[in-house]
């Protein structure tokens, strides 16, 4: 029985680890096709860009958002962080290099939260992607249920082949 816990626990970590490391690697890559399309304008003037929101949010996907928005604006056009969500690790991924070479740009938003300072917060481009992980602890929270079934069904598969 600790056997199977164990595995679990060591599937469980190492596909965490695993994704880790591919956000981590994967800083360049000028070999993918950047997206034709930058901004939109709608009938009444409004410049508008796609940006990508993954993760711990209410409302995770493309996003058409005003030209010029902030953070906090976006935060709440996505229905805002999940409970469980690491703010303190929200990554902002570019399509293209910004002038100090950057693609990968990290932002604590605690910071905001706390004090009400804009000041880490960087301007969001067309065809950004924000990623707002999830907390360990809340992820081993999440993935303790599928496991309780899981541990659950085999323990049931254990007393029935007892009982024949």
């Amino acid at each position: 029985m600790k056997n199977i816990i164990y595995y679990f626990l060591i599937i469980f970590l190492s596909d965490f680890i695993f994704t880790q490391n591919i956000l981590e690697s994967n800083n360049r890559s000028s070999s993918y096709q950047i997206s034709s399309e930058q901004y939109v304008t709608d009938a009444s003037g409004n410049i508008r860009m796609n940006i990508n929101v993954w993760g711990h949010v209410n409302q995770p996907g493309s996003h058409l958002v005003f030209e010029g928005i902030d953070m906090v604006t976006l935060f709440s056009s996505v229905g805002g962080p999940k409970i469980g969500a690491n703010l303190n690790k929200i990554m902002i991924i570019r399509e293209i290099e910004d002038s100090n070479g950057q693609i990968i740009h990290r932002i604590d938003f605690n910071n905001f939260l706390k004090s009400g300072d804009r000041s880490n917060f960087i301007k969001i481009k067309p065809n950004d992607t924000i990623i707002i992980p999830q907390k360990f602890s809340s992820m081993l929270l999440d993935s303790a249920s599928g496991i309780n079934t899981i541990l659950g069904l085999f323990i049931l598969y254990i007393q029935i082949s007892s009982l024949l």
